[in-house]
């Protein structure tokens, strides 16, 4: 009972300093959309966004980061991997943002909003309520629910005045958007197009492109905001860059998925003649590379069926990479009569989703039907090869 009576005793202290800190914003106070560009980090790397309060009177000087999460948090793996992870909004200053990205060389561009003492005071006191432990939390999702979408929301929602925003369509899909930050890295890129199941091939609207702190910027540059009164302003009043300084993304073009893949679909060329020539099959090499396509297929189907992100479902990477590979390995070690017909069917069903995925709505990659090619070699090695020596029997 004692606690219960603390704690509600220290809610009503919090909510009294919450009103104390709204009344101390005069009417220099600024509230400021940062930017932040790509970092070299595979989490920084499709940019960054945070609303810096800062007001030259009171010295109110408050950051709010809606893309922080809890370490400490139980169950903190399975719960990132199952997409379970509570993302919360975190505060600090922008002094201590600004010297930790310029420690990473990252660009920041800030864009003062145009908002009344009023508008700015709701935001204000929003931002402060969400603070409080009960209500900081929330679901990350990368394209629906992050960094950037939540700041749209709250000046999109909490203002008080409508904001309109006029983003031109570019009738692009939610993975295309993606691409431009992965030019210097084509194994993310890969991995991404991996994970990535149908749902993110959809076309985004306008607004949500906002996923993107990149585009959020230059849809609030574009952005009018209207009263209830009938006043309509720029959204933007002024912006200025606050480290100008850029990453330089540099590429080495050997260590690149289509040269690697196209030497492993080139080595199993070699090792089918190797094996038709010296009558030599290794068996191995085989179990290796099929166990390894097999379980990718279950790990895709897991992140498909057996966790919350959204992005992942329905991802036909799993047609080129478990079942023909499933039969290829049962017919291995299962003595049957049906072998030659089991693996013929094996090669012909690899053969129709390597040509299928290039017609398929989800995107796809020239490193994936290397890949495929390769099983569809080895499959069609194995079958020429025990279909050659039962004739010469």
């Amino acid at each position: 009972m004692f606690k219960k009576i603390l704690f509600s005793a220290l809610l009503i202290l919090t909510a009294l300093l919450l009103k104390a800190n709204f009344r101390q914003l005069s009417d220099r106070a600024q509230l400021v959309l940062f930017t932040c560009g790509p970092g070299t980090e595979l989490y920084a790397g499709f940019g960054h966004s945070a609303l810096w309060i800062f007001d030259p009177v009171t010295g109110i000087d408050r950051l709010y980061n809606y893309g922080t999460f809890d370490f400490n948090t139980p169950n903190f793996y399975p719960k990132f991997v199952r997409g379970k992870l509570n993302y919360m909004l975190s505060v600090t200053t922008g002094r201590n943002f600004l010297i930790e990205y310029q420690r990473r060389n990252i660009e920041v561009n800030g864009q003062t909003l145009n908002l009344s003492h009023d508008e700015l005071l709701r935001v204000y006191t929003f931002l402060e309520n969400n603070l409080l432990p009960e209500n900081r939390f929330y679901k990350y999702d990368f394209f629906f629910d992050n960094c950037a979408t939540r700041i749209r929301d709250v000046i999109e929602n909490e203002s008080g005045s409508k904001v309109r925003f006029h983003l031109p369509d570019q009738n692009v899909k939610f993975r295309q958007m993606l691409f431009p930050y992965l030019e210097h890295s084509p194994w993310t890129k890969f991995g991404v197009n991996f994970i990535l199941g149908l749902t993110t091939d959809k076309i985004a609207t306008p607004w949500q492109y906002m996923f993107l702190p990149e585009y959020m910027d230059d849809a609030f540059r574009t952005a009018t905001i209207e009263t209830s009164e009938g006043e309509i302003r720029n959204l933007v009043k002024n912006e200025q860059p606050y480290l100008p300084q850029k990453i330089k993304f540099d590429n080495n073009k050997y260590d690149d998925p289509v040269v690697v893949f196209s030497l492993i679909f080139l080595l199993a060329l070699i090792l089918s003649f190797v094996e038709y020539k010296k009558k030599k099959y290794f068996r191995v090499f085989d179990v290796i590379m099929f166990s390894t396509s097999i379980i990718s297929g279950l790990f895709l189907l897991f992140m498909w069926l057996g966790t919350e992100h959204i992005a992942a479902n329905y991802n036909l990477n799993v047609l080129w990479l478990l079942p023909a590979q499933t039969i290829y390995l049962a017919a291995l070690f299962v003595k049957s009569n049906y072998k030659q017909k089991v693996l013929l069917t094996a090669a012909v069903y690899q053969a129709v989703v390597s040509i299928a995925m290039f017609i398929w709505p989800q995107e796809t990659e020239i490193s994936f039907l290397l890949i495929s090619l390769f099983f569809l070699t080895r499959i069609f090695s194995r079958w020429f090869i025990i279909r050659h020596i039962k004739e010469e029997k």
